[in-house]
């Protein structure tokens, strides 16, 4: 009699609004689920803490520290394999995710959770029952995966990444593409859905009074002056592209977007503008599905404009993961980054409108090959993981 598949925790930032840390997650649950074969009871969240993130498009999460004694206890489909989710995990320390979290009360409980200095990337062996034998012939081992991550890891993540059986990057060999390239091929009607509510939530008054929109999601800026300069350039892009704007936040942990400094943004614009205060990932997926264009300082902004074909531009500042991703797996024509505000209009007229001097057909090409290449990989490391087998230790 076979016994039942061991559980999997998805471990990533997913414990807060962030846009990307909440799309791996639902990229990963759904391939696990649809194209793996696993159920959904066999999957777990993992986070620096319990915490309850449905009402932002996300999962309920668990600490780790929960998790762990749940995978060192369980005898029927323990000890759990791990799949470190994306993004820039691997360069957040336990500081670093404890500043992250939106109140003390959080931060507080993360700290009496810690398991290990590398929040998001817990090495596998810690989900071991501590009864069994490191050095034992017949050891039951469990997996750990690293899906598409970038950036540079710190140092206390580093032993998660030696121990890894499976390991592709965004950014560096072995490269593969971000997890968040799947999300339009696997919820395009949870994502219509979600567009047409954003549609209704902006323009309550019927679909008459529907205009077109450019959505632009921005981080925080404290100066009122650089406001006053995104303030100008938007107002020549509203103007000139016959569209009214759309602020969203793409995450609102600390350190990046800001709601109030949109209103303070909007404020200074004479062209129709909209603070969309929506704090939810679907939604913010189906705003950028139905702009006639999308700007941002955000990459996985940039790339869902990517996925569903938009004209997009990037303010990138100086983050090497926006020029990265640009040259690696955007096209030749589309936007590089832009230097300052006050060439956005020139450069977006290019690609703008029904008949662009730049269309969107390379971009097309490139989203299937995309979509290709992040199965591959996944296919690779979903075979690994969720079997129970003893290994001889080589």
């Amino acid at each position: 009699y076979p016994k039942p598949r061991r559980k999997i925790v998805l471990l990533g930032p997913h414990d807060r609004y962030n846009f990307g840390d909440l799309i791996f997650t639902s990229v990963v649950a759904k391939l696990l689920v649809s194209r793996a074969g696993f159920s959904p009871d066999d999957l777990l969240f993992g986070g620096v803490v319990t915490v309850d993130m449905t009402k932002y498009g996300g999962y309920k999460i668990l600490s780790m520290k929960q998790i762990q004694s749940l995978s060192q206890e369980d005898t029927d489909q323990g000890p759990y394999d791990i799949i470190y989710l994306g993004g820039e995990a691997l360069g957040c320390d336990f500081n670093c995710a404890v500043g992250m979290l939106p109140d003390e009360r959080m931060k507080t409980e993360a700290r009496r959770e810690k398991i290990n200095d590398c929040p998001y990337l817990v090495p596998k062996h810690l989900l071991l029952p501590p009864s069994m034998p490191k050095n034992d012939t017949f050891q039951m081992k469990n997996y750990a995966v690293i899906n598409s991550m970038g950036g540079t890891p710190c140092n206390g993540c580093k032993k998660a990444i030696e121990t890894a059986d499976y390991i592709a990057f965004r950014d560096k060999n072995p490269l593969f593409p971000d997890s968040a390239v799947m999300m339009k091929e696997l919820y395009p009607n949870k994502i219509s859905e979600a567009a047409e509510e954003v549609l209704q939530d902006l323009f309550p008054g019927g679909v008459n009074t529907r205009q077109k929109i450019i959505a632009v999601q921005h981080r925080d800026i404290p100066t009122e002056e650089a406001r006053l300069e995104l303030a100008l350039a938007l107002d020549k892009v509203s103007k000139e592209g016959h569209a009214t704007i759309v602020f969203f936040a793409a995450g609102t942990a600390p350190g990046h977007d800001s709601l109030s400094c949109y209103k303070k943004v909007a404020q200074m614009m004479t062209e129709p503008s909209i603070v969309y205060e929506e704090e939810n990932m679907w939604k913010s997926v189906g705003l950028i599905s139905q702009a006639e264009a999308v700007l941002s300082t955000s990459l996985h902004v940039r790339i869902i404009s990517f996925l569903y074909l938009r004209p997009r531009l990037t303010w990138c500042g100086h983050e090497p993961k926006h020029p990265q991703f640009i040259a690696l797996w955007d096209t030749d024509e589309s936007p590089r980054c832009l230097e300052s505000k006050n060439e956005t209009w020139s450069v977006l007229q290019r690609h703008y409108g029904p008949n662009p001097n730049v269309t969107q057909a390379a971009t097309d090409i490139a989203y299937e090959k995309m979509v290709k290449k992040y199965l591959k990989s996944f296919d690779s490391w979903s075979s690994l993981v969720g079997w129970r087998r003893y290994s001889t230790r080589s």
